[in-house]
């Protein structure tokens, strides 16, 4: 029994000592990703086909979407999301520790007959450890953002957003 307290104790005394071993990637050094990012520009990114609905017009659409370079404007979505870390503190039990996500920047183009859905995008794809879904958000210039979740190669139930209100829907497959 008493070997048993020694090593919750150590076990205790090293995670004080050392927060993020809680968080840390598995004992191998291997990450728990499933996807390479090889994978994810094969889910997400070239040529799409779309339909957006707006004030009960519907109006067809194509996106081509490639992979934004570091100085891309792709970041302009807006600041960092806050997310929870390793090493914080809270006296009210947090839901989740750790996150463990990937994002990519994406640039592209949309082209449709509406000007409101016509021009080039920035954005960004979110992943977490599978890709199962893939969380879309693209700005056009000046204008409405766009969101949803790739899944089965399509997106459908998407949301068009100006501001802080929905204007419309659209949904996504390969051409």
């Amino acid at each position: 029994m008493g070997k048993r307290w020694l090593l919750l104790g150590v076990f205790g005394l090293a995670l004080v000592v050392n927060p993020y071993l809680a968080c840390s990637e598995s004992s191998s050094g291997e990450s728990d990703f499933v996807y390479s990012e090889a994978d994810m520009k094969l889910v997400a990114l070239g040529n799409w086909q779309g339909t957006a609905e707006i004030d009960g017009v519907s109006t067809p659409f194509s996106l081509s979407l490639e992979q934004a370079g570091n100085n891309a404007k792709a970041r302009s979505l807006g600041p960092p999301k806050v997310q929870p870390q390793c090493g914080s503190r809270s006296f009210v039990k947090p839901a989740a520790a750790c996150v463990s996500m990937t994002t990519m920047p994406v640039v592209g183009t949309l082209s449709s007959e509406n000007p409101a859905l016509n021009g080039p995008v920035d954005g960004e794809l979110s992943a977490f450890r599978t890709l199962d879904q893939v969380q879309l958000e693209l700005r056009l210039d000046d204008g409405p953002l766009l969101g949803g979740q790739l899944h089965d190669q399509a997106l459908s139930d998407g949301k068009i957003q100006d501001g802080s209100s929905d204007i419309g829907t659209f949904s996504l497959s390969r051409p």
